[in-house]
């Protein structure tokens, strides 16, 4: 496609009336690909809140398929266990873990979910994007736009220009825009997009962070109950020691006055009166938001209109139960990243553009049913029990197979995919299906200098991998005649620097790739590895004496698992123009 626009990408974010990093996430996705892009923020300057803390395990998987995630891990924390008490406000009646912890397993290495509180969420994404030339620019507001056939004429109004109180417009034309502005988001109301949904009567919730004297809380606290009709939650921060997230929710309040106030007066007034704690003892009230006694649940009818997208909290507002709404904004932007790359570059057409709504939306209904079903059992129970949260929540079992640009013809009916399967399904997260998260493996050895390293560690956002799993035989054909010179000049027809292939050996093969120049092992493939454990054939149900291809897409997700060389050609031919 022609660029003629000066930028091809403008992200449109607002860190703070997002719950979601779903700007940074993108820019850092873009900018992995090679893409040069803008990021504006209307907000002066960052600021502090834990705000939407939950990292689920599937994205921890995405932060180390972008390159964050030894970072991540490094700052986030494990949830605390929860605690109930009496009316005494002393005497704990249950503790238990809002969200059971499993063991890690072949496959799945992080399977529980983590706390990072969005500030120090954001500042790992910003400092990533500076090492690769990128800042956000803050006091930068979107305030109008216009699309033409190529471009999107943007108006960007910059606020306290030099910090003299001055503003300054800039317009401009750009070959993408993406609003990743939050639930009030002006790109969504710009395009006229409906916001399908419902408002909820008669919850009153509000939630914040507070100062918290003394040492740090040890348990995620909860007084009150259905007996009183409301109930006060203490959330210690996962990074800083003096700081709790807490929640009031009920009836008998004023929320409004809470969050208009950043005084601890008020704050105390009502905890103290929820929890008879008056020995825990707060400072000033840090930040709070107010579900103004209808928690809007709702999400746009559609993703993209031409060149203008919106995704994060702007495409889809929620309650805060089960977590989903910030880490549902990540898969947003991981999905959205490599079509718009590939679409900028002239590789894929626009219309590959549409499958990000195809994609995204049924994911997105099925998580506001799913939360707001848990949000209706927390306020029946004042947040005294866990209400099955976990499973589905961890998002592995988030899945496209019922995508149009996802490839199976593989021959075992007993893997086949079902014509619909539901957007968050449990075999989704070990099946290995096209659509499918792409599972893990550890102990791949790289036969060209014996190191150590994983499936996750072969994967990249910035290109798709090929993975070619051998079979027992000993010469350098696969299945059904094919050969894999005939894997490496299928991928060698696809556009430059879009493709990497990966060879994967059973364990104990000596098996050596040689063509007619000789023995040379970059010959077909730029990667090839041993499954020393033999835990990539089993994790990717692989049978024995059986050659199988399966395509790994930038965002974790298998593209297309199959049996035929053929197969390569016909997945890239629904991607590439």
């Amino acid at each position: 496609m022609a660029n003629a626009a000066a930028l091809p990408v403008l992200i449109a974010s607002s860190l703070f009336s997002d719950y979601c990093p779903s700007g940074l996430v993108l820019a850092l996705a873009l900018r992995k690909n090679g893409i040069p892009m803008r990021i504006i923020d209307k907000e002066l300057k960052p600021r502090f809140g834990e705000r939407g803390a939950g990292l689920s395990p599937r994205s921890i998987e995405l932060h180390r398929l972008l390159g964050t995630g030894h970072d991540v891990l490094d700052a986030a924390k494990p949830l605390p266990w929860t605690r109930h008490y009496a009316p005494d406000g002393v005497t704990p009646v249950k503790t238990f873990q809002m969200v059971p912890q499993v063991e890690a397993r072949v496959g799945i290495p992080n399977p529980n979910a983590l706390m990072l509180g969005q500030h120090h969420h954001e500042a790992i994404l910003r400092a990533h994007l500076e090492k690769m030339g990128t800042k956000v620019e803050f006091g930068a507001e979107l305030t109008g736009f216009s699309q033409s056939e190529g471009a999107v004429t943007v108006e960007i109004t910059h606020r306290d220009v030099n910090g003299a109180g001055k503003d300054v417009v800039e317009t401009l034309d750009v070959t993408f825009l993406v609003g990743a502005d939050g639930a009030h988001s002006f790109v969504r109301k710009a395009l006229g997009l409906g916001f399908l949904g419902e408002t909820r009567v008669g919850d009153t919730m509000v939630l914040g962070d507070v100062e918290v004297k003394g040492g740090p809380r040890e348990y995620w606290e909860q007084w009150g109950g259905v007996s009183t009709g409301r109930v006060a939650n203490l959330r210690p921060s996962g990074q800083d020691p003096h700081i709790c997230t807490f929640l009031f929710a009920g009836t008998g309040f004023e929320p409004e006055k809470i969050h208009a106030s950043r005084e601890a007066l008020t704050f105390l007034s009502l905890f103290y009166e929820i929890s008879n704690r008056r020995d825990i003892e707060f400072g000033e009230v840090v930040w709070s938001a107010v579900y103004r006694n209808r928690p809007n649940i709702r999400m746009v009818d559609c993703m993209r209109v031409n060149r203008v997208f919106v995704l994060g909290d702007a495409a889809h507002c929620h309650t805060p139960a089960g977590g989903q709404g910030m880490n549902s904004g990540i898969q947003d932007s991981l999905n959205l990243g490599w079509k718009l790359a590939l679409v900028y570059r002239g590789i894929a057409p626009l219309g590959l553009l549409d499958t990000f709504g195809e994609e995204r939306l049924p994911v997105i209904a099925e998580m506001l049913h799913k939360t707001t079903e848990m949000f209706g059992h927390v306020m029946k129970t004042a947040g005294g029990e866990r209400g099955g949260r976990g499973g589905d929540f961890s998002q592995l079992g988030v899945n496209y197979r019922n995508s149009s640009i996802v490839l199976s013809n593989h021959s075992n009916d007993a893997i086949s995919t079902p014509v619909r399967t539901p957007s968050y399904n449990k075999e989704s997260e070990t099946a290995a299906l096209p659509g499918d998260r792409a599972p893990d493996a550890p102990s791949l050895i790289d036969i060209s200098d014996d190191s150590t390293t994983t499936l996750f560690g072969l994967l990249s956002p910035s290109f798709h991998t090929v993975f070619v799993f051998s079979s027992d035989q000993d010469h350098e054909y696969g299945g059904d005649g094919w050969s894999w010179r005939d894997v490496g000049e299928v991928i060698a027809r696809q556009p430059g620097n879009t493709v990497r292939s990966v060879l994967v050996l059973r364990r104990g093969s000596n098996l050596k790739i040689t063509g007619d120049s000789g023995t040379d092992e970059k010959r077909f493939f730029d990667c090839v590895v041993r499954d020393e454990e033999g835990c990539a054939f089993e994790g990717y149900k692989v049978a024995a004496r059986e050659e199988l291809i399966v395509i790994v897409r930038p965002d974790g997700v298998i593209g297309a698992r199959t049996g035929a060389v053929e197969g390569i050609g016909r997945y890239f031919g629904k991607l590439f123009d």
